[in-house]
C-alpha cells in the first residue's frame, strides 16, 4: 500500500488524504527521532569501544574482536542512517511545516566520526570541537538543552551516549571558563598598558623639568609627546572594554 510521501503531499490533499498525511507526518517524525536515539547509542558505543579495546589492545587476538564488533555497530550505524533519510525525505515530500524540517537536517559522513573528545582527550586544536548537530536535537518539544541538563538523569538513556554528553559539557564548560580567564586578563593588560604610557609621558616629563642643557630638554619634550600620543590612542581605542582598576 503507497503511503502519502509516495504522492507528494499536495496531490494527497487533493486526494482528500489530509487526515492520512498529519498521521505519515507523525509518524515519520516518530521514526526519524527513533533513527537518531539509536544512532546516538550507537556512536557513543563506537567511540567509548575504540578508547577502551580497540587503543588500548594488548594481543591480536583484541586487536581483531575490537575491530569486528566496530565494524558490526559502522553496519548498524549505516542502516539508522538510511531509515533517517528515508524520513527526512517522506517529510519533505508531505510538505511538513519548516520548523519540522528545520529540525531534522541531512546527515553528513563527517557527522558519524568518532567523537574525538572520548577517544583523544589530550589532542591540540580542541577549542573549536562541536557535536555534530544530531546530538542536540530532542525527541519532543522541549529545548534540547532543558531536557539533557534538567530533565534527564543517566538512567533515560545509555551509558556509551551519556558520556558522550557528560564529556562533551565538561570540556564546553572548561573552555567557557578559560575564555573567561582570557577576556578579563586582555581587559587588565588594556588597563595596565594605559598605566604603562601614562607612567613614561610623566617620566620624561620630569627629565624634562630636570634637565640642563637644551639639546636634552628638547629630547625630553619630544618623548614626553610621543607616550602623550600612545596614552591617548590607547584610552580611546581601549574605551568601554577595558577593566578600570582602583
Amino acid at each position: 500500500m503507497q503511503l502519502p510521501s509516495s504522492v507528494g503531499g499536495p496531490a494527497a490533499w487533493e486526494l482528500v488524504f489530509g487526515n492520512l498525511v498529519e498521521e505519515e507526518i507523525q509518524l515519520r517524525i516518530g521514526q526519524a527521532n527513533e533513527c537518531l536515539e539509536r544512532l546516538r547509542t550507537d556512536l557513543g558505543h563506537k567511540s567509548i569501544l575504540y578508547r577502551q579495546n580497540f587503543c588500548s589492545s594488548s594481543s591480536v587476538c583484541t586487536d581483531t574482536r575490537s575491530k569486528k564488533e566496530i565494524q558490526r555497530l559502522i553496519f548498524k550505524i549505516n542502516k539508522n542512517v538510511r531509515g533517517y533519510n528515508r524520513a527526512q525525505k517522506a517529510l519533505q515530500n508531505l510538505g511538513a511545516f519548516p520548523d519540522v524540517l528545520g529540525r531534522f537536517k541531512l546527515i553528513l559522513p563527517a557527522d558519524l566520526s568518532v567523537n574525538k573528545e572520548v577517544t583523544e582527550e589530550n589532542r591540540f586544536g580542541q577549542g573549536s570541537d562541536r557535536l555534530a548537530w544530531f546530538w542536540h536535537v530532542s525527541g519532543s518539544s522541549t529545548p534540547w538543552t532543558q531536557e539533557c541538563m534538567f530533565s534527564l538523569d543517566s538512567a533515560s538513556m545509555s551509558n556509551s551516549c551519556w558520556s558522550v554528553y557528560r564529556v562533551s559539557w565538561l570540556k564546553s564548560k572548561a573552555r567557557f571558563k578559560r575564555w573567561e580567564e582570557e577576556l578579563e586578563l586582555v581587559q587588565n593588560e588594556m588597563f595596565w598598558t594605559t598605566l604603562w604610557f601614562k607612567h613614561q609621558e610623566r617620566e620624561w616629563e620630569r627629565r624634562w623639568l630636570q634637565a640642563l642643557e637644551g639639546g636634552h630638554r628638547a629630547y625630553a619634550v619630544k618623548q614626553r609627546h610621543v607616550w602623550e600620543s600612545f596614552r591617548e590612542k590607547a584610552e580611546e581605542s581601549f574605551k568601554g572594554k577595558m577593566a578600570i582598576v582602583k
